[in-house]
């Protein structure tokens, strides 16, 4: 027979009632509740990683490689720091928001594959995405880490985004097609227009995105590293985004923008007109196995002409394996139109 509390109820009822209580109270104050769950810790030269039960090798991928991610992100930015970065692994989503709202209170999205705090410097994740998912949302969230130790000074959001993006998952041929198609039909988003936020869904997201990924790298690329390196350390100074852009590369924003719009029309031309997007995978396709059977050739005949000479040099003839041919299948937004991260 169970124990009873006030009110006539049983002891187990009470306390699930004073638990609920006391959570909703800390969560007011500001404070966090205690955790669901207990975490095993390891730690690298810059990183603390929390891991629930069962999750330990999740962790030792992301240890592997965290220290030469770190920096390589942060050098593209100029950066240096040995300030620590705590990352939580959550064996789901529900898992990771929960955690989420324990730490810093409020609810995060539902849809996040993972959370970056900059301030704060802690980046929650979720196995639930699978390993190599994981990977690159980990990259992803690193990078808005690196950013966020810049301060938020009018930094825009295609900035952020696309910044994150290109240092987690670098290129995406899906994405790269989307955008040189709008470009051809000249149906690209004004940049001004991202700065106040990106589409809600649908093939016009996918577009934002694939645009904010491509012009972050053309900065990069076109004006080189010292003119991008110059930028973040007039943001980390106290600039505000733009006059540090105009300080730091030799055209204003808007004139470098139209200079990357010319130079996509100019690349692509009638291209995307042509092949639709499922005929993209057709024809790289095609281009790939015309391009293995030249090789292929090339390399007997040289083959042929070395052992005439009895002259093989083993180590100018490198196989290179070849994944097997992925079926075409249309085209959609990894992110719905929706950020994979918030701040």
């Amino acid at each position: 027979m169970s124990a009873r509390g006030p009110w006539g109820l049983s002891g187990s009822l009470v306390g699930g009632l004073l638990g609920v209580l006391l959570g909703a109270l800390l969560t007011v104050l500001g404070l966090p509740a205690a955790s669901a769950q207990p975490f095993d810790t390891q730690e690298t030269a810059r990183y603390r990683f929390e891991y629930a039960e069962g999750l330990h090798g999740f962790a030792e991928q992301l240890m592997e490689t965290v220290e030469a991610q770190h920096d390589r992100i942060y050098g593209e930015l100029g950066i240096e720091t040995e300030a620590p970065t705590t990352v939580v692994i959550l064996g789901d989503e529900q898992a990771m928001l929960a955690e989420a709202t324990r730490r810093f209170g409020g609810r995060p999205p539902e849809w996040a594959a993972g959370l970056a705090w900059p301030a704060k410097r802690t980046i929650l994740l979720h196995a639930g995405v699978g390993r190599d998912e994981l990977a690159s949302t980990f990259r992803h969230e690193i990078s808005h880490i690196a950013l966020g130790t810049v301060g938020d000074r009018g930094i825009p959001r295609w900035f952020k985004e696309g910044l994150a993006i290109r240092q987690g998952e670098g290129v995406d041929l899906e994405r790269a097609w989307k955008l040189t198609e709008a470009a051809t039909l000249d149906v690209l988003l004004p940049m001004a227009d991202l700065d106040r936020g990106f589409p809600a869904s649908g093939a016009r997201a996918g577009v934002a995105y694939a645009q904010a990924v491509h012009f972050v790298g053309y900065l990069m690329g076109t004006y080189g590293e010292a003119a991008f390196h110059d930028l973040i350390a007039r943001l980390r100074d106290g600039a505000r985004f733009e006059d540090a852009m105009s300080a730091a590369y030799p055209l204003s924003l808007d004139a470098i923008e139209a200079e990357w719009l010319s130079s996509l029309k100019v690349r692509w031309g009638w291209l995307p007109l042509i092949f639709g997007s499922t005929s993209l995978w057709v024809f790289a396709a095609a281009m790939l196995v015309l391009g293995w059977r030249r090789r292929k050739r090339q390399r007997a005949a040289r083959m042929a002409r070395l052992r005439k000479e009895e002259s093989v040099e083993m180590a100018e003839d490198i196989e290179v394996a070849l994944p097997p041919f992925v079926p075409p299948r249309p085209l959609h937004d990894p992110y719905d139109g929706r950020p994979p991260t918030i701040h």
